[in-house]
């Protein structure tokens, strides 16, 4: 007899916790980061005269339905989505720099004034011509000058937001590691915390965005992670990450408490150290060519030739300065253009020699064996062409997430359908329970009064 009480009480305790469980689910069904749980049940028995007698039913536990494996690489492809993504936006903003809507760009001032000086040779004594070149050499200064500047502004941005991604990261891993220790305990107590195993599961996909990292599982169920081989998180607690930045080289540095340094390769962190330290000094750098180059062609011929007052021999541009963030013509050509050299040779006013020659630069593989507005253009569009190439990758990479999504969620997301059909199933099960319950009760009372 109380083998049936035992039994039907099990069956109603199995029954109420499945129901639960299954109502958590659908109440949870669009939670985001929530993972769909099934009770594991185990038939309990005993042997009596060795006869085995069933007595019932054990919720053995309540478990997740979701795969580890397809969360890591899900993490892995978004750290890497991340990486381009950033990296483009990078890109898109050095392209707004270097490229103008009205398409006043670079080579088109350095092509004005080239023409300008082909016209000087045509008329040298022309002053409104040589006024017309100082207006447009100013024109090409002050464009150098606008590019560099707001290269330097992006640099600057791309520093101060890795130095708070960097804060990011450090709160994300406070987070994770205080999640660690909680389930570390339920997992000590043998019941699992689900909740903040699916919290955890946000958290690291927050992590995902932000920089690269792998994680190791431990025996108590909390995870180590760690950053380029580097742990940065494990069971002793965080190692927090730090900058250190060197803004006259272009170096940006993580260590961490212990003195460590770590490589960020992935992430919006990733992105952002390797366009601070490689990608756009690399732009600057050879903007700063360009401009070299052409202080130092136009000033070479320009210091051989001859303008209408005298024979004193000039540079065009002050050669003290050759970055294109100082890049300025002569101050005596600015304070008279009749210092322009567009003559050869001394005392002929009406020679436009030098300024043909000047002019035919346009034509001279100057820099990297490239012409002056060749290489000009390719310096202009390289961000749109680096931003074109990562598009691309992007794309292909976001199939590859949402395939992996898609998988995850067929394992992992809330079926309404489903979760109302076992809620049914459940039902009918308590019910059952419930009514050998109430059999074994009768049975009881009939036992009582026979007795009496």
């Amino acid at each position: 007899m109380r083998a049936l009480f035992e039994i039907s009480k099990s069956g109603l305790r199995s029954a109420e916790r499945s129901l639960s469980v299954t109502s958590n689910n659908i109440v949870n069904a669009d939670t985001p980061g929530y993972t769909r749980q099934r009770v594991d049940k185990t038939p309990v028995g005993m042997q009596i005269e060795g006869t085995n007698i069933g007595l019932g039913v054990n919720v053995s536990s309540v478990k997740r339905l979701r795969d580890e494996m397809n969360d890591v690489l899900i993490n892995e492809k978004r750290q890497d989505m991340s990486f381009m993504k950033n990296k483009a936006k990078v890109f898109e903003q050095l392209e707004a720099s270097m490229a103008s809507d009205s398409g006043s760009d670079i080579d088109l001032s350095i092509s004005n004034l080239l023409d300008t000086f082909s016209e000087l040779s045509t008329d040298p004594q022309d002053v409104s011509v040589r006024n017309s070149l100082v207006s447009e050499a100013s024109q090409l200064t002050a464009k150098f000058g606008d590019i560099s500047q707001k290269i330097d502004q992006n640099s600057e941005l791309t520093r101060e937001s890795a130095s708070r991604t960097i804060d990011s990261v450090n709160e994300l891993l406070i987070d994770i590691d205080g999640l660690n220790r909680s389930i570390s305990q339920a997992e000590a107590a043998g019941n699992p915390d689900n909740s903040s195993l699916d919290l955890r599961v946000r958290k690291l996909e927050e992590l995902s965005e932000f920089i690269n990292f792998e994680t190791q599982p431990t025996d108590s169920g909390a995870f180590e992670i760690r950053v380029g081989g580097i742990k940065v998180l494990g069971e002793d607690g965080v190692s927090a990450i730090k900058g250190e930045i060197n803004d006259v080289d272009k170096i940006f540095r993580l260590r961490l408490e212990n003195g460590k340094t770590i490589e960020a390769e992935g992430g919006r962190l990733g992105a952002e150290i390797e366009m601070y330290e490689s990608a756009i000094p690399d732009i600057k750098n050879r903007l700063d060519t360009l401009a070299a180059t052409i202080v130092e062609e136009f000033n070479g011929l320009h210091v051989q030739g001859y303008g209408l007052e005298d024979s004193t021999n000039r540079n065009f541009f002050d050669s003290s300065f050759t970055t294109a963030a100082e890049i300025k013509i002569n101050q005596e050509i600015i304070d008279n253009p009749r210092h322009i050299a567009a003559s050869d040779v001394d005392g002929e006013a009406g020679n436009g020699e030098m300024a043909s020659r000047i002019a035919s630069l346009r034509n001279e593989r100057v820099i990297e064996n490239r012409k002056l507005i060749d290489y000009s253009i390719d310096l202009i569009s390289s961000p749109g062409n680096s931003l074109s190439s990562l598009n691309s990758q992007i794309e292909a990479t976001d199939s590859e997430i949402q395939m992996l999504q898609a998988q995850q969620e067929r394992e992992a997301g809330v079926n309404i359908d489903e979760e109302l059909s076992l809620m049914i199933q459940y039902q009918n099960a308590y019910q059952g329970a419930a009514k050998v319950m109430g059999a074994a009760q009768q049975m009881y009372d009939t036992l009582l009064r026979v007795l009496r």
